[in-house]
């Protein structure tokens, strides 16, 4: 199975850090996007550099809390849908096919576990 290595949009967007929150204004669609830390810090470790495995390890460590690679998945999911990331192949995802409530509740399910 071939790594995912997610890149984070950079072109055409503003972006404002406020408190914990990251503010994103898409340029190219004119909309505005609220991160919060967790989507925040996925989006920004998203470097074409890391693995996803990578990304949740170094958002685990910033957030001092167990993050598995299903939050990862899920939040990279979101960012692919809003074009806030370059086409993620989500083939490798576990979450592939689940409905996003199926997904949500394996997501919580999993942390919970951690």
């Amino acid at each position: 199975m071939q790594k995912t290595i997610p890149v984070g949009r950079k072109n055409d967007l503003v972006i404002q850090e406020v408190d914990n929150e990251l503010m994103i204004y898409d340029l190219t669609i004119n909309k505005a996007f609220c991160l919060n830390k967790t989507s925040y810090l996925v989006w920004q470790a998203s470097d074409g550099k890391k693995s996803v495995v990578e990304i949740a390890e170094l958002v685990s460590k910033k957030l001092n809390l167990p993050i598995n690679e299903n939050l990862i998945w899920l939040t990279l999911e979101q960012l692919n849908k809003e074009k806030l990331v370059e086409d993620v192949p989500l083939d490798n995802s576990p979450l592939k096919g689940m409905k996003r409530r199926e997904a949500i509740k394996k997501v919580g399910l999993s942390t919970l576990a951690a």
